[in-house]
């Protein structure tokens, strides 16, 4: 989004164009960016806006009044998982965002902290991100700035940052080796002024990164809807654990951290199966989750847990829970046999360590999507292959 495309929105003329079309169909609206590109070259821009905003609801509560990119809000961290993060800074502290883009993470450390200076190169996501701070009333408490996060170092009580990791010409990077600016480069100097330091990376990264920092953070997954979104990492005061995991899901809300020597059990596979949440498996706490419940692992390299006794069912959040039906070992042809056997027809199918992928396994069986039915096809420690059939508990 240009400035020149900012100021249109801003307009009165922008704004009765978004009221007259925000109902549109993007279908419509595309045909409208034809129709307009002549008469108002800026009806493009509108038409994105409108679209980003529909998809932005179910990030931000106040998307309405909001201005994004397609690239910027697809990064944005949710206003709830933002929240959450902001609370881990102090009320009375002066934090610096060096990397603030459209402010989806500023304006909630702004509701939290005493100021903020918040920090980017593109003038044209620092002035979508005033928009977005004036929209949740915080504008009076940021300092914004327009440069590179390198040379616009302040001293501040803890800083936050979320560095890029797009490449030119290439997809984005899960490594946090390769971003913008770079963390090794930057982290030193950040360090030089305060150790509280906040850190955003992929929730993909690769744990044998983390052994080039010269200091070892607090490493936290965040899931919604058990879905890996976030990964943090916490220096300084912010460290009160070595590895975290941290789940959302409507109102329900989990934290677990690493304990010390905590070494699960392992058994075969009992009467209930669990497959823990994916943050608490990137966050490796599949032991401390089994301690906590009772319950036993059936492998060394396998998130899943197993037990005889069903755990209590409100914590839907924290794992999804089988009934196991029946369990063998693995031959193609005698699990072809074994659905023919028990008609079944429709599945879900989860395959972990195993040489076929799931929808190879649906395209050559014939099993279609869907229902309380699920098919585990996994290989064990001592590369026995196995499958397991079990039915969902709610």
């Amino acid at each position: 989004m240009t400035k020149l495309e900012l100021e249109y929105l801003k307009s009165k003329e922008g704004q009765e164009a978004y009221k007259k079309h925000y109902l549109d169909s993007d279908a419509r609206l595309e045909l409208l960016v034809l129709k307009n590109q002549i008469t108002n070259p800026f009806f493009g821009a509108l038409a994105s806006l409108i679209k980003l905003r529909r998809a932005a609801k179910n990030k931000f509560s106040k998307s309405e009044s909001m201005f994004f990119t397609s690239l910027s809000l697809e990064q944005a961290t949710s206003e709830r998982i933002a929240k959450y993060i902001a609370q881990r800074f102090k009320p009375e502290w002066t934090v610096q965002d060096l990397t603030c883009s459209l402010g989806g993470n500023t304006i909630f450390l702004a509701e939290r902290v005493k100021q903020i200076i918040a920090v980017d190169l593109s003038e044209e996501k620092i002035d979508c991100a005033k928009e977005n701070a004036t929209a949740y009333g915080v504008s009076d408490k940021i300092e914004f700035i327009i440069g590179d996060a390198f040379l616009n170092i302040k001293p501040v009580d803890a800083f936050f940052i979320d560095p890029a990791r797009d490449r030119e010409g290439a997809t984005k990077t899960r490594s946090f080796l390769n971003s913008s600016p770079s963390l090794l480069t930057i982290l030193p100097q950040l360090f030089a002024i305060t150790h509280n330091v906040a850190v955003k990376i992929s929730p993909a990264f690769d744990y044998e990164e983390l052994k080039a920092l010269s200091e070892e953070p607090e490493i936290e997954i965040i899931s919604e809807n058990n879905n890996c979104k976030v990964a943090m990492l916490w220096f300084g005061e912010f460290k009160t654990a070595n590895r975290r995991a941290t789940g959302f899901k409507k109102d329900e809300f989990f934290s677990f951290t690493d304990v010390a020597d905590s070494v699960a059990n392992f058994s075969e596979v009992k009467k209930y199966l669990y497959e823990p949440n994916k943050a608490i498996s990137k966050a490796h706490l599949i032991d401390e989750v089994a301690n906590k419940f009772l319950l036993s692992k059936i492998d060394y390299n396998l998130s899943f847990l197993t037990s005889d006794k069903l755990v209590s069912s409100d914590d839907s959040n924290i794992f999804r829970k089988f009934e196991v039906l029946h369990f063998d070992k693995f031959s193609l042809k005698q699990f072809q046999s074994f659905l023919k056997n028990q008609k079944i027809e429709r599945a879900e199918i989860i395959v972990k360590h195993f040489k076929m992928t799931a929808d190879e396994i649906r395209k050559r069986l014939k099993i279609k999507e869907g229902g309380d039915l699920v098919l585990i096809l996994t290989t064990l420690q001592n590369q026995e292959k196995v499958f397991i059939l079990a039915k969902k508990i709610d």
